[in-house]
């Protein structure tokens, strides 16, 4: 099989195959994975970041309400869109805390979580564009 043939039979799957079945299971990862489940406000109080707490609140809210929605197009579309917002959000504060006035160095490590990061925000964008095919 030459690389032309493969790249095309990937392309075939993302365009044509549906994405409910992965969805399901990366949102039910997702909700267990969660630190709202693990993890109490006093404990991200004691870290003095309260508002990661929240954050990860609202990526739970994001989480069951896609889980909720799976075969509601509509509303699985709304809640994909907060869950990027959400995204890029986190995003936005993750790489002030990097280049921030701290005068931290830029590390591997943030290099990989950016990499990351802008790979998950793929992911999602795919979904969401997926799913607003599927309205149309």
């Amino acid at each position: 099989m030459s690389i032309k043939k493969y790249f095309q039979k990937i392309k075939e799957v993302l365009v044509y195959f549906d994405f409910e079945p992965l969805l399901f299971m990366w949102v039910a990862s997702d909700i267990l994975n969660n630190m709202v489940l693990w993890t109490s406000l006093d404990y991200w109080e004691k870290l003095d970041q309260p508002n990661t707490y929240w954050l990860y609140m609202a990526y739970l809210i994001g989480s069951v309400g896609m889980l909720v929605f799976l075969h509601n197009k509509k509303w699985l579309a709304r809640f994909i869109s907060f869950y990027l917002t959400i995204y890029l959000f986190s995003t936005i504060r993750y790489l002030v805390n990097i280049f921030g006035g701290d005068g931290e160095v830029f590390t591997v490590i943030d290099a990989k979580n950016i990499l990351i990061t802008c790979w998950y925000a793929t992911m999602w964008i795919w979904i969401l564009v997926k799913v607003k095919k599927e309205i149309l």
